[in-house]
């Protein structure tokens, strides 16, 4: 899960032999600018995933809310409200809502706060710019990030962005252990008439829920 709301979310130059990418740069700074200017984003997404080792594959669809810090994450398994202090993660099979407060700073994860995706190159990437390339017959810029933490157990991010109005149009993760993540957009949307009840899980719409508070 963790793959797909770093992808999300949604949706995403080595320094020791390279400059910082300025294209790269311009194209990132300009995809932030744009988030900022929207009251919120909705969405849907296909999520594509392959093992290259076993050459399995699998793909699953969901849809995304976000408004600001809030987000809404509809996902094959699960159903995850965020109201910008309290997660609600609702797993379907079990009938389970675990609640938690995940903190946020400048170092916050990007996995339990995905808005931030959009200020992805004020974080520890290296970026670089492709170029352009044609992806299911769209025209997109191709941007490579590589995280500076050389822990995490992810290579790089690609993203590709749209031409026209600078916007995320996929997503992809390659995974060190020879997985690849992929997301997709698709209906994207700005600035619907969304209510802030959206973030926050109800017990009264699933009476028959365990809640797990899970908070100190």
């Amino acid at each position: 899960m963790k793959y797909i709301v770093l992808l999300i979310s949604a949706l995403l130059a080595a320094f020791n032999t390279y400059s910082q990418d300025e294209n790269a740069e311009k194209l990132l700074k300009t995809l932030a600018e744009k988030h900022n200017t929207y009251d919120n984003i909705t969405a849907d997404f296909t999520f594509y995933y392959k093992n290259l080792q076993t050459e399995s594959e699998n793909k699953w669809n969901g849809s995304i809310i976000m408004k600001g810090e809030k987000y809404k994450l509809e996902l094959r398994n699960s159903t995850i409200y965020y109201n910008g202090k309290t997660l609600w993660n609702h797993l379907h099979g079990p009938n389970e809502v675990n609640i938690s407060e995940p903190v946020q700073n400048e170092d916050s994860d990007i996995i339990n706060h995905p808005h931030q995706i959009f200020d992805i190159y004020k974080k520890d990437f290296k970026y670089k710019y492709l170029g352009k390339e044609t992806s299911k017959g769209q025209e997109v810029y191709v941007v490579d990030l590589y995280p500076e933490e050389l822990d995490k157990d992810y290579s790089r991010i690609r993203l590709y962005l749209t031409l026209d109005n600078i916007r995320i149009h996929s997503a992809k993760i390659f995974a060190k252990d020879g997985s690849r993540y992929q997301i997709e957009i698709e209906n994207m949307k700005t600035n619907q008439p969304v209510d802030d009840s959206a973030f926050a899980f109800n017990k009264e719409d699933h009476p028959d829920a365990e809640v797990i508070d899970m908070r100190f």
